[in-house]
């Protein structure tokens, strides 16, 4: 099988774009996505930044990503997500581009998509609390 895909990747060529989000702050899916490249991300990045209007996927990093959990060898933000969002899974998911490949729903399966569509990446927190 091929790598699984981690659903909350930074915009970087190659990256695949998933989802976008819409003016009530929840992601709209794609019906494929669309691997990027250097001139999407560099457009992209002239206004807020791409990961908080965006949603990409890339290989996961596993080891390489500090969510990766080494005790159950698994992504642990996903379950973090899960928890606190709290959302039950729905008899029928919305189509979504990388759901076959996708780490979080191997791990979580229908739960993980059930709290995913409020999820983009906040990348300035990261700088404020390295301060």
């Amino acid at each position: 099988m091929a790598s699984l895909l981690c659903p909350s990747t930074v915009a970087k060529p190659g990256a695949e774009l998933f989802g976008v989000q819409n003016g009530s702050g929840r992601i709209e899916y794609l019906d494929e996505s669309i691997v990027i490249d250097q001139t999407f991300v560099d457009v992209a990045r002239q206004g807020r930044a791409p990961e908080e209007r965006f949603r990409f996927a890339s290989n996961c990093a596993k080891n390489g990503c500090s969510h990766w959990t080494k005790e159950s060898t698994s992504c642990g933000l996903v379950g973090k997500i899960v928890d606190a969002m709290n959302r039950k899974a729905e008899a029928t998911l919305v189509t979504c581009a990388i759901r076959d490949r996708c780490r979080w729903f191997h791990q979580q399966g229908a739960t993980a998509c059930a709290n995913c569509d409020e999820i983009v990446r906040n990348l300035r927190t990261r700088e404020v609390t390295s301060m």
